[in-house]
């Protein structure tokens, strides 16, 4: 194995509000490689579209591949457009692997497909964002918090940070009360 070659995959997920119920997605991915004999871009990848709020449903998908590293690869592009109508709630991922795991797909645009799991979280900052300022002040008296379950109840239970018993629930509901 060649020691001065390296990889290195980048992923990125934006999210841009077009609306107050709909937001525009770009999902990208990279993957390149370095060494003495110069940089190559292996993979480059991206998908584009549309999701609804606050159902989370994706409305429009397109896919482009600047570089793939076979021909054959350009048949990955239309399986993408099955996510159209899939939500990001739960059963997503399993949702995504059945229609493009496998021969059905490539690995690499269900990368970009699953991380799309992460628009729950941006799109929330964008709406909490709306109704409160995040500071740490926020942290110490739970404001912020109370914004997010008042968009999201399920917001409480959904990580470590904000089980039932945790200071920010706490502080949150005391907030409401």
């Amino acid at each position: 194995m060649n020691l001065s070659r390296s990889v290195e995959r980048v992923k990125k997920l934006r999210i841009d509000p077009i609306s107050d119920d709909l937001v525009r997605f770009r999902s990208s991915l990279e993957d390149h490689s370095d060494s003495d004999d110069g940089p190559e871009v292996i993979h480059a990848l991206s998908l584009e579209g549309t999701i609804s709020l606050p159902d989370l449903t994706i409305r429009s998908v397109t896919a482009h591949a600047s570089q793939q590293p076979y021909r054959e690869c350009a048949a990955s592009l239309e399986p993408m457009s099955q996510l159209v109508g899939l939500r990001v709630s739960s059963g997503f991922s399993t949702n995504v692997k059945n229609l493009l795991g496998g021969t059905a797909g490539c690995s690499h645009f269900m990368a970009l497909a699953l991380d799309l799991a992460g628009s729950h979280t941006l799109t929330m900052y964008l709406r909490m964002r709306e109704r409160a300022r995040l500071d740490q002040s926020d942290e110490e008296n739970g404001d912020w918090t109370r914004v997010g379950l008042s968009i999201e109840p399920r917001l409480e239970n959904a990580c470590i940070a904000l089980t039932s018993e945790s200071r920010m629930i706490r502080q949150a509901k005391k907030l409401e009360s």
